[in-house]
């Protein structure tokens, strides 16, 4: 009877063995499989709660960076539209010092300014067309500029300034004329207003350099927060792979240990029986 008691025992407690490593087996093969350590608030319920708000902030950064992204690409296409305004400028103030020339015959004149005329209904067309996601920041349509938030709390913004590019406006003072260049004075006159409209341009180009300069630095400053949010939520939640892999193969042992032993505990009657045949 008292072998038989303990022969019980001993088959219980190697059950119990195998359940607790088969049920911690399977605990780590979802971890390894899901790539969490804490995939819910039972797991690690501080961990899960400081998570969730550190995935949230992440959420306000990408929105940040998309943002700043959008802020870049207007940036760019506007520097990239007074770039080509500035050597246009240059181009029809070319035209400009021919026309000064007093040794003109009518018709050389009058092509000079009709090739003027061209250029500047060209020049017209790089200010118009100077837009992005319908933000045009040269045409004079934004004399407030464009805003974008710059951090989680939208407490902060990075602004690109509104320009007026267009001719005859307070930047490129030369402006739009059909009888520009129709004799040499109106031709030096066409001349100084664009040599003034280069330099104008050029302080634009300045200042616009320093816009995007902004734009970058704060968009990197974004950038860093967010990544080194996401390696804080790695650092909590995630599963550490080389760990789990050794832990899976520790529980593997255990529970073929497990299995063994109730094996030897159901054998040990009949092992007892044997001695009285």
């Amino acid at each position: 009877m008292v072998d038989r008691l303990s022969n019980a025992t001993g088959v219980l407690g190697a059950l119990k063995h195998l359940q607790s490593a088969s049920r911690e087996l399977s605990t780590a093969e979802t971890r390894l499989s899901s790539g969490l350590r804490v995939g819910r608030a039972r797991d690690d319920a501080t961990a899960y709660h400081s998570a969730a708000i550190m995935r949230g902030q992440g959420g306000s950064l990408s929105a940040v960076t998309l943002s700043l992204s959008r802020a870049e690409s207007i940036s760019d296409t506007a520097i990239a539209a007074a770039e080509k305004i500035m050597k246009q400028l240059g181009d029809m103030k070319a035209t400009a010092a021919q026309a000064m020339s007093g040794g003109l015959t009518d018709d050389q004149r009058s092509q000079l300014n009709k090739q003027y005329q061209d250029q500047m209904t060209t020049l017209q067309a790089f200010v118009r067309n100077a837009s992005f996601d319908d933000a045009n920041t040269l045409d004079g349509s934004r004399p407030n500029g464009v805003s974008f938030i710059a951090d989680a709390e939208a407490s902060q913004t990075v602004t690109l300034a509104g320009r007026n590019l267009m001719p005859g406006g307070p930047v490129v003072i030369a402006p739009p004329s059909t009888t520009a260049l129709n004799n040499t004075q109106a031709a030096a006159d066409a001349h100084g207003l664009l040599d003034q409209s280069i330099q104008n341009v050029g302080a634009q180009l300045t200042e616009m350099g320093a816009e995007r300069r902004r734009i970058d630095a704060q968009k990197g400053f974004v950038t860093r927060l967010a990544d080194a949010l996401a390696a804080g939520v790695s650092r909590m939640v995630d599963t550490d792979v080389a760990a789990e892999t050794a832990l899976i193969k520790a529980l593997q042992v255990k529970q073929e240990l497990a299995a063994s032993s109730i094996g030897i505990a159901n054998a040990a009657p009949q092992a007892l029986l044997q001695l009285f045949r």
